[in-house]
């Protein structure tokens, strides 16, 4: 009986780090190509440029990074 437990418990374990693994992994930034317009306002955007300016670059990443972070961890994909 004794061995089924440490069984259940080495697998546990093997699960618990391969989860913190997975969590601890750097997560790209999906950033948009550049289109003309910044996709955060909806602004012209300079040629070359994804976003119209810093401020909406930042605002951008600070709204997506937490569901990319999510989407990572539960090995989904998301959509911008």
């Amino acid at each position: 009986m004794t061995d089924q437990f440490d069984r259940a418990s080495d697998i546990e374990q093997a699960q618990r780090s391969a989860a913190i693994a997975a969590a601890r992994k750097p997560v790209p930034r999906a950033t948009p190509a550049p289109s003309g317009n910044c996709p955060w306002c909806d602004d012209p955007a300079p040629v070359g440029s994804t976003f119209c300016g810093a401020e909406c670059a930042k605002d951008w990443q600070d709204n997506y990074a937490p569901r990319q972070r999510a989407a990572q961890i539960t090995g989904q994909q998301i959509r911008n």
